[in-house]
């Protein structure tokens, strides 16, 4: 391990002996990772894509589905299916690709001002999403209902997730046996955007939006979501209850458990001694066929100069090691299930794919 990664994780309160974690039996599957554009376009997405099959021996991870972020119609160097599909090409069976966080994001957040949805703008948004999945993609990401800004130039965007057009994507999901990765950071009631939150970006006040979600999956049952970024608070609402009691009420719904601690810590299922605490434990044997992992790890280009995405990609490190962590330290069938078997069967992965 990196001498400078050794150091990071003992100041997280890792203790030596589970900081080899990442060590296990079996190999894993990330399936949520941002390799980015910079101003190189293309390039920059082709160079970042080999940064990111760097890391993987070395890390234990098979595969990495990867997707752009959740972009909106203003985002610098914003690229989608085009760049990707080439850009993992060369690399064989070790990437899948997620899309539409370039194109259909943009689309949802510009429709979703509006209560109803226009014939022009349902045609538009079909046939791209058609365009995706026929290009290979196992469904469509990163796709937000809510997004909160965590750093200066990451954006704030907001829209119901049971607005017309978040329910023709499911649609769309469940009739072609695909599957949506969906940022949803959940405000269980009203409230003040906490001080650490507060930005030009964020909103001053945060508006309930469980409700919303529920109605999302109800709509189709057939549209597998996977709820990104599980255990990676924001606000102090995704709580392991609240985890339980939505897997239960909505067969349809997955989480992508994302090892970053998030600014809410208490539920995070990765206790500093680098075990798993109990409730979360018993919430992944309970469930043990709905979670995968999914990590949110950012590459950028080597031209990068500040900016989110680099604050992100500084973290990936850590990040991946702290899911070695975890993964180790549940029963290794469990951890089988979670940290590969999932994956394959959620996003529908075939060999080659």
């Amino acid at each position: 391990m990196p001498i400078l990664l050794a150091i990071l994780l003992a100041m997280l309160g890792v203790p030596a002996q589970a900081q080899s974690g990442s060590q296990l039996p079996f190999q894993w599957i990330d399936v949520h990772v941002h390799p980015i554009a910079g101003r190189g376009g293309a390039a920059d997405v082709y160079s970042s894509v080999n940064d990111a099959a760097s890391v993987m021996r070395e890390s234990g991870i098979a595969k990495m589905i990867v997707m752009p972020p959740p972009m909106d119609s203003g985002a610098r160097a914003s690229f989608d299916m085009e760049e990707l599909r080439q850009a993992i090409r060369e690399h064989g069976s070790r990437f899948a690709f997620l899309a539409g966080g370039g194109s259909l994001n943009a689309m949802i957040q510009s429709a979703g001002k509006a209560e109803t949805l226009s014939d022009a703008v349902r045609e538009r948004f079909e046939r791209r999403a058609m365009e995706i999945l026929k290009a290979g993609a196992l469904g469509f990401g990163e796709i937000t209902a809510h997004h909160l800004s965590l750093e200066p130039g990451h954006p704030y965007e907001r829209v119901a997730a049971d607005h017309p057009i978040v329910r023709l994507l499911a649609d769309i999901t469940a009739r072609n046996d695909a599957v949506i990765e969906l940022h949803f950071d959940l405000v269980a009631q009203d409230m003040a955007i906490p001080a650490g939150l507060a930005s030009s970006s964020n909103p001053a006040n945060l508006t309930a939006n469980l409700q919303e979600l529920e109605r999302l999956l109800a709509h189709n049952r057939q549209a597998r979501i996977v709820w990104a970024h599980a255990g990676s608070d924001m606000l102090g609402h995704w709580t392991v209850g609240l985890s339980r009691r939505m897997l239960k009420d909505h067969p349809n719904l997955y989480m992508s458990l994302r090892m970053g601690p998030g600014r809410q810590p208490q539920n995070h299922p990765l206790a500093p001694a680098g075990t798993v605490k109990p409730e979360w434990v018993r919430l992944l044997e309970d469930f043990s066929d709905r979670f995968v992992i999914g990590n949110d790890q950012f590459f950028v280009p080597a031209s990068t100069r500040g900016g989110p995405a680099l604050a992100f990609a500084q973290r990936a490190a850590i990040v991946r090691q702290r899911a070695g962590i975890f993964l180790a330290a549940l029963p290794e069938p469990l951890a089988r299930k979670i940290g590969y078997e999932n994956a394959i069967r959620i996003y529908r992965i075939k060999d080659g794919t």
